[in-house]
């Protein structure tokens, strides 16, 4: 979520290679600490996401040299002439002291690739450009669903993010999380979804670092006392996951979690990492009032049964707030390790 730009945590696809170090995982972790809390989402702070292709008005008619480069848009430029950049006046700054040809370096998920293309000069503004569209990170704000003792690793999300600008799911292995703040919702409405409205408290001094960021959540590593007086939980793998009555944790105002009933209404028997483990109905009379059901930034919230957490929301009906799915907690925990 940025001036940058922003995203909305509630809903994606997209699988990953089942691993017998899954349910080594789970077995391994057999307690965690319980999350429950917003938190800030910072992700390609140290480069700029390519929107788009434009053409450049030359002496010679429209011209975009990057559109004849293996470019995508989603890709993060970090670097030109091996200089690493984070803000549009950088790359302004040093393809106008170029030279001919430049090399820029591009993240795309945890490779980094190398293109080298000509700028062209605007006959319009007489600045050298090279044909892309782009703009700082991603921003959101989204729901820790556990933390690791010991390590301080963390889950939140358990689903992926997708770009509002390119559409494509943005993958990284770098960001930060922060302190964040639920000031109000927005309620649901006929095919739209509602949202909570959040802030970051201190966008100076981060919480946490993002390691991984894919298709099943953000995850990384947390500093400690952040979040002073955590409940510890044991999980429960997917086989233990049954229907009835559950509880999530989320919160809707403020920094602090509460517990909400649910009922989980189905499982899904999943022998690999897939979406949508679960279907579950928010049946509490007050978080029905106060939100309608679930609210887009509610992404993450822990799902706890029998006192064991199984798993975190993910998705949500558009056409029924009431009803959303969640994932197990067997694939975050793969995805934390």
């Amino acid at each position: 979520m940025k001036k940058a730009a922003t995203f909305l945590l509630c809903i994606l696809l997209i699988a990953i290679v089942f691993s017998p170090s899954i349910v080594d995982t789970a077995q391994a972790e057999s307690v965690v600490y319980l999350g429950g809390m917003p938190i800030g989402i910072g992700l390609a702070e140290e480069g700029l996401i390519v929107t788009g292709f434009v053409d450049v008005i030359t002496d010679e008619g429209a011209i975009c040299p990057a559109r004849d480069t293996e470019i995508l848009t989603g890709d993060l430029l970090v670097a030109v002439e091996g200089i690493r950049i984070g803000e549009v006046s950088d790359f302004a700054t040093i393809l106008q002291k170029s030279v001919g040809e430049v090399t820029l370096t591009m993240k795309r998920g945890e490779d980094e690739l190398d293109f080298v293309l000509t700028p062209v000069t605007d006959i319009l503004t007489g600045l050298k450009k090279v044909g892309l569209t782009m703009k700082n990170g991603i921003n959101g704000v989204g729901t820790l669903t556990f933390i690791l003792p010991g390590s301080m690793r963390y889950g939140a999300l358990g689903h992926g993010i997708v770009d509002a600008d390119t559409g494509k799911l943005f993958i990284a292995d770098s960001g930060s999380i922060y302190k964040c703040q639920i000031d109000g919702v927005k309620r649901p409405e006929p095919g739209k979804a509602g949202e909570l409205v959040g802030r970051f408290v201190d966008r100076d001094h981060p919480i946490g670092e993002i390691s991984r960021c894919n298709a099943y959540g953000v995850y990384g590593v947390m500093e400690k006392g952040v979040f002073p007086d955590l409940q510890m939980l044991p999980i429960a793998s997917r086989g233990e996951v049954k229907t009835g009555d559950a509880l999530i944790y989320s919160t809707i105002r403020g920094d602090t979690p509460v517990a909400y009933k649910i009922q989980i209404v189905k499982t899904a028997t999943q022998n690999k990492a897939e979406e949508k483990s679960m279907l579950i109905r928010i049946t509490d009379k007050e978080l029905l009032k106060e939100t309608g059901g679930i609210l887009q930034g509610m992404s993450g919230s822990p799902i706890v049964q029998n006192g064991k957490l199984v798993g975190a929301v993910t998705h949500v009906l558009v056409n029924e707030s009431t009803l959303g799915y969640g994932l197990y907690i067997d694939w975050m925990l793969e995805n934390a390790a």
